[in-house]
């Protein structure tokens, strides 16, 4: 009984305030767009409106179910908000990259001071496996931000810089091999979408895509199948 109440707590523990967090990553993410910011940046953050509570009430929906996903993976606390995190953070840079095909450094410096402190309490709890998650978080991101780097400078920049970025940041959160899978199924994804382009001549073979989306829908893919 005292485990089950135990999992109950650390499911909403994690579900909650993990979303909670999701909210305002989107919130920081959504102010740095603003031109025109008249309150400063508490002030903007405490504001809420009804679009803010739709979003909120998703956002808490959306963590919840994915936490009770992880859960029948078995995965750790910290296992599910490093990859919720990640999720969240994708959202506002698929929908950039949409739009005007960039993907903003400040959101990726947002992930990297998250994964930090991640770390940091990895290896508080862990201490045990502290080598080892340093292997993960350091191999990940050189492997994965290599592996793209050398793909920028082959496919002579069809690959956007912010790609490479993204694919490093992602490798110190997901490791190489997840990162490759959810890479590769952002891959077939945005082929498949270019071609259906092309054949519905709405873009030529050398009009660019965003590869953004693609890249959230991959990994979105990756994680619920518990790849």
């Amino acid at each position: 009984m005292r485990k089950r109440r135990y999992g109950e707590a650390m499911f909403i523990g994690v579900s909650v305030g993990t979303g909670l967090l999701c909210y305002f990553i989107n919130i920081m993410c959504q102010y740095d767009l603003e031109t025109d910011q008249t309150a400063g940046r508490i002030r903007y953050f405490l504001r809420m409106d009804r679009k803010r509570c739709v979003f909120l009430i998703v956002d808490l929906v959306v963590c919840m179910g994915m936490t009770g996903l992880f859960v029948m993976y078995r995965y750790g606390p910290l296992k599910m908000i490093r990859y919720l995190l990640l999720l969240a953070l994708l959202y506002p840079i698929a929908a950039e990259d949409a739009r005007n095909k960039v993907i903003p450094n400040r959101w990726l410096l947002y992930m990297v001071f998250c994964r930090a402190c991640l770390f940091v309490l990895e290896a508080v709890y862990l201490p045990a496996l502290i080598l080892e998650n340093m292997k993960f978080t350091l191999f990940g991101g050189m492997m994965c931000g290599g592996v793209f780097l050398i793909a920028y400078i082959l496919s002579r920049r069809a690959i956007g810089m912010g790609d490479v970025k993204l694919a490093a940041v992602m490798g110190t959160c997901l490791g190489f091999q997840t990162t490759f899978l959810a890479m590769f199924a952002a891959s077939l994804l945005s082929a498949v979408y270019g071609g259906s382009m092309v054949l519905r001549k709405k873009k030529g073979l050398r009009d660019e895509i965003a590869f953004g989306p693609f890249i959230a829908l991959g990994t979105w893919i990756v994680l619920l199948i518990g790849a």
